[in-house]
């Protein structure tokens, strides 16, 4: 298999063979997946789908798998690299029975996720940070008598092996979110095509309240950057407790107790502070230290991460301004991981 710009790899599903083009859009090459593949049916999705997807010419047509239990995609992959893979789905009525569908989805012998289609218009996708042991990968549709199975698209992303490090298990995608912004943003203000969903999808959730935004104009080239690449435009924006001695807290309760969670913070003083004025803060995790004295540098990338899982009924960041600090704390975006197997 081939990689192309910045690690960027695209496979169009139900694509004629030997289709290749590059979608400028989103910066990936993508070919057909007739040389991943040898069994299932190629479907069109309905033209009113159609419309609600910009165009996007990999998401026209699909691979159904009517047929067999199980039915695996096999990708040639550099054993030991780190990778971010992105499946998407639109079912687009394109089998004309206008059933949805709900089928489990694997990466080689484990149970990544299971796919529920909720809308026949709108594409989903699905994301997991993995590491391959072998060269190569398996990504597998599973009919679980809920339906038939199918996907539009998969792609593939390189990413560097001292990021998302985890003790164990990889990492499947839970929520990413630019706190401060009121737009959603992914390729090319996210150069890996992250997508970051906007402050009204997080208060939806209910992970956070009593926020007030922030935002600035960063040029991309005036940013001390990090590996993990969060982008100008979505650093330019932060929140802030609305109360000023408030702490700023983010909860959310997990559907399982066990569920295991890492958990990335992005931070940039956005401000230009006069000689009295402080910000620094600690991070609390369920009341207990996880990163004391937090003081963002104007411009200056900093990204905290998890060293270790973590767990519980109910999880709550707290970033508790310090004695010493003249204003409240801020965080410009997060990303949450959970762990699969």
């Amino acid at each position: 298999m081939q990689f192309y710009v910045l690690g960027f790899f695209g496979i169009d599903c139900g694509a004629d063979p030997g289709l290749n083009y590059t979608d400028l859009g989103f910066g990936i090459n993508y070919v057909s997946d007739a040389n991943f593949i040898n069994t299932g049916l190629i479907g069109n999705i309905s033209s009113e789908a159609l419309i609600g997807t910009k165009n996007q010419r990999q998401l026209r047509w699909l691979r159904s798998f009517p047929d067999g239990k199980r039915n695996c995609y096999k990708i040639n992959v550099t054993g030991g690299s780190k990778y971010f893979i992105r499946t998407v789905f639109l079912y687009g009525n394109y089998d004309g029975r206008n059933m949805l569908p709900q089928f489990d989805l694997l990466l080689g012998p484990n149970h990544w996720v299971t796919v529920t289609i909720f809308n026949a218009s709108k594409d989903q996708f699905k994301e997991i940070i993995h590491v391959p042991s072998m060269d190569y990968v398996q990504i597998c549709q599973v009919d679980t008598g809920n339906g038939t199975p199918f996907i539009s698209v998969i792609e593939l992303r390189t990413l560097k092996n001292d990021t998302y490090v985890t003790q164990f298990g990889s990492l499947e995608f839970y929520l990413r979110c630019d706190l401060g912004s009121n737009t959603s943003y992914s390729y090319p203000d996210d150069v890996y095509d992250r997508y970051w969903y906007d402050r009204s999808f997080w208060n939806a959730c209910n992970f956070g309240e009593n926020w007030k935004p922030l935002n600035a104009s960063i040029p991309d080239d005036s940013l001390n950057e990090n590996d993990y690449k969060p982008g100008a435009t979505i650093m330019s924006t932060a929140v802030t407790p609305a109360n000023d001695s408030a702490p700023l807290v983010i909860r959310w309760e997990p559907q399982h107790e066990t569920d295991q969670f890492y958990v990335h913070m992005y931070f940039t003083e956005i401000q230009v502070l006069t000689t009295n004025q402080t910000r620094q803060f600690n991070i609390m995790i369920n009341a207990e230290s996880w990163f004391p004295n937090c003081s963002p540098v104007y411009h200056d990338w900093l990204t905290i991460s998890s060293t270790s899982a973590i767990s519980g009924k109910e999880l709550k960041f707290s970033l508790e301004r310090t004695e010493n600090s003249t204003l409240p704390p801020i965080i410009s975006g997060i990303e949450i991981y959970n762990i699969t197997k």
